[in-house]
């Protein structure tokens, strides 16, 4: 134990041992990977997570008939400025991930690569055993529809003789898109690639996550991408997850827990994947300090550490995942009522079924609720009850 490290759950897991859940969504995933998927999540809910999983799961697949080579980048972090640059980015990180694939993970090679995609206009690439030709047309990183197809059909041809079926983009942060001008000439596009492309359709797969703008979007928009697309909340983690979360850190850190102490974490976490993971790390630092603890001082001193991401979610107009009135007076009137229906709900509050509905799926899909089962809703993380008590 001596050289053992705690990832840092405040970053997206990387680490496919830390990773529970998600395994009924991850299934249908695994067994249609060239589809179109939004899958939709609050802040801190574990999005990136899962396309990490996605990722590692897609890798290492047996399945030949339906394996799908990953290719996984953050649009916060890119930020195409329109459609020809989202196209370019496209390309470049599939480029680059099949060179990664090839060689194993070398980062010099990955950082050299980055910086010539940048500064050539075009021609042929080869390093360390890997030819690749890249359609460039100029420095400004741009790739009209034509050059994008002919680049994707021939890294096509080079993956399938890899045992790849075709190509899987797991796009994050996909709400930037949204706030584009050209956010639906990108999903027309996407919507045309998946729908009339003939020779491209059935090798290529989207899976992009966000926030609700994504959700928000396809009702005032009608985006035609979402118009075909499958949309998922992730929501709270089921009990068994947990169950089994807190088993594997027990054991990795060595760290003994009562019953009673597992039931306070499942409960005050109330499956949200994010803080069961900061209480976790609070009770095993006390442990391993040999130091006694009150919950209730260690839930206080929680709430006062992470007031800042509590007041984000609860009501903050900068963040795009913050709740609307409407989802916080859902909420309110949850915690008096413990559980309820959207049609119990709408007894007590002055909204429609359509709005109580919205609402209700929002709240469990940040993690703050839980369904469980088609109809009932119930209080999930009590911490986070308290905070706003």
């Amino acid at each position: 134990m001596a050289n053992f490290v705690r990832p840092d759950f405040k970053l997206p897991i990387s680490d496919t041992r830390y990773f529970f859940g998600r395994n009924d969504m991850l299934a249908a995933i695994e067994r249609s990977p060239f589809s179109v998927r939004i899958l939709l999540g609050g802040h801190r809910l574990g999005k990136t997570s899962l396309l990490n999983e996605i990722q590692h799961r897609f890798l290492t697949s047996r399945n030949s008939d339906y394996q799908a080579f990953p290719v996984l980048f953050n649009l916060q972090q890119e930020r195409p400025e329109n459609l020809d640059h989202l196209r370019y980015l496209m390309i470049a990180r599939l480029q680059e991930a099949f060179a990664e694939y090839k060689e194993g993970r070398l980062s010099n090679w990955r950082k050299s690569y980055r910086r010539l995609l940048r500064q050539i206009s075009g021609g042929e690439i080869k390093k360390v055993g890997i030819s690749l030709k890249v359609t460039n047309p100029d420095y400004e990183r741009r790739l009209i529809n034509e050059d994008f197809r002919q680049d994707l059909l021939r890294i096509l041809k080079s993956l399938q003789k890899k045992n790849f079926v075709g190509v899987c983009y797991l796009i994050d942060g996909a709400e930037f898109i949204v706030s584009q001008e050209w956010a639906n000439d990108a999903w027309s596009y996407l919507r045309a690639l998946k729908d009339t492309d003939t020779a491209l359709k059935p090798f290529v797969g989207l899976i992009f996550s966000g926030y609700q703008d994504l959700k928000d979007y396809q009702q005032k928009v009608g985006s035609p991408l979402l118009n075909i697309a499958e949309v998922e909340w992730l929501g709270a983690l089921k009990e068994a997850d947990m169950q089994q979360l807190i088993a594997y850190r027990r054991q990795i850190e060595n760290i003994f827990l009562t019953n009673e102490e597992i039931e306070q974490i499942i409960e005050w976490s109330g499956g949200h994947p994010y803080l069961i993971q900061q209480l976790l790390n609070t009770i095993f630092d006390y442990k391993n300090s040999d130091q006694s603890y009150v919950i209730d001082s260690l839930i206080n001193n929680l709430i006062r550490q992470y007031d800042g991401d509590f007041s984000a979610w609860w009501g903050n107009k900068k963040r795009s995942y913050s709740f609307s009135a409407i989802e916080r007076s859902v909420y309110l009137k949850l915690i008096e009522q413990r559980m309820g229906t959207t049609e119990s709900l709408a007894q007590e509050v002055d909204l429609s079924i359509g709005e109580i509905a919205d609402a209700l799926e929002v709240l469990a899909g940040t993690g703050v609720i839980q369904k469980f089962d088609d109809e009932q809703y119930k209080i999930g993380a009590k911490i986070f009850e308290q905070w706003v008590k």
